[in-house]
């Protein structure tokens, strides 16, 4: 009983985080879905797969459930989140085939990439705390820039399971003057997207070692239900609390959970 209710209260931040960052709930499904699989006894060379997949698969629904808000509050941008989507789709599902989902991409080797990621994206988060002010929208955005904040996003999706957030949201606020606000919700869209397509994939992949625990490809639903259930209570709550803080508060407490992160995978790699 325990068990399912570490995961559902996974589910609550995640989706609470997913409304108020735009970044999907990944940050903390990545956290704690490896305990979770090592607990249940999911062989120690696939944790990084199945941390994925599963990572991914409550992304998605932390991401559409905040969309669905946006979308009831008139604050929904689909030509933008359609051309990114369509990039990110097709890095994210190659990184998968050829990459994620093979002998190299053990658990090691994906600690080592979301801590990389995680340190690049802290100080990302501290510097943009600083600058919020300073965004200011253009008119016309770049297809071409779209296309390729999607490929970035898509490939980090597929490598880490945290949805591709914390890229789009630096690229378009950064690179595209964009206010934050805006870019989180496209972030949201574009993660809802993407993130179904790698589900999608993942479910009929073939593991490389067998389990005994019911699974499709690399989901296991006994797991990952507990995660939906709790972000289909919370994200609507994160976006509204969204709105009435200030982003740079946003900011740092992002960057507080990110190096909690940083200090678990550390601790797996030693």
């Amino acid at each position: 009983m325990e068990f399912y209710l570490l995961l559902f209260c996974a589910g609550l931040l995640g989706g609470l985080i997913s409304g108020l960052l735009g970044v999907g709930g990944g940050l903390v499904f990545i956290f704690i879905l490896p305990i979770a699989f090592l607990y249940i006894g999911i062989p120690e060379q696939e944790v990084a797969q199945y941390t994925i997949a599963n990572s991914l698969l409550g992304t998605f629904f932390a991401a559409s459930f905040a969309t669905i808000n946006h979308i009831r509050n008139k604050e929904f941008y689909p030509k933008a989140i359609l051309i990114i989507s369509i990039s990110s789709i097709l890095s994210g599902v190659l990184v998968l085939n050829f990459i994620v989902n093979t002998p190299f991409y053990s658990k090691e080797v994906f600690n080592v990439v979301v801590i990389i990621i995680m340190v690049l994206m802290l100080l990302s988060t501290l510097r943009n705390a600083q600058k919020q002010k300073l965004f200011v929208e253009r008119v016309k955005f770049v297809k071409r820039f779209f296309s390729f904040t999607g490929l970035s996003a898509g490939s980090v999706a597929a490598l880490t399971g945290l949805g591709g957030g914390i890229i789009i949201i630096p690229f378009l606020s950064e690179g595209l003057k964009m206010e934050i606000r805006k870019a989180k919700t496209i972030s949201l869209g574009v993660i809802s997207v993407t993130s179904l397509a790698m589900v999608l994939f993942n479910l009929f992949q073939t593991p490389m070692l067998p389990i005994d625990m019911p699974h499709t490809g690399y989901i296991i639903f006994q797991v990952s239900i507990p995660i939906i259930v709790g972000t289909l209570i919370s994200a609507t709550f994160g976006v509204k609390l969204s709105r009435r803080i200030p982003v740079s508060t946003i900011s740092y407490l992002f960057a507080a959970f990110v190096l909690i992160v940083i200090f678990k995978k550390l601790i797996e790699l030693i």
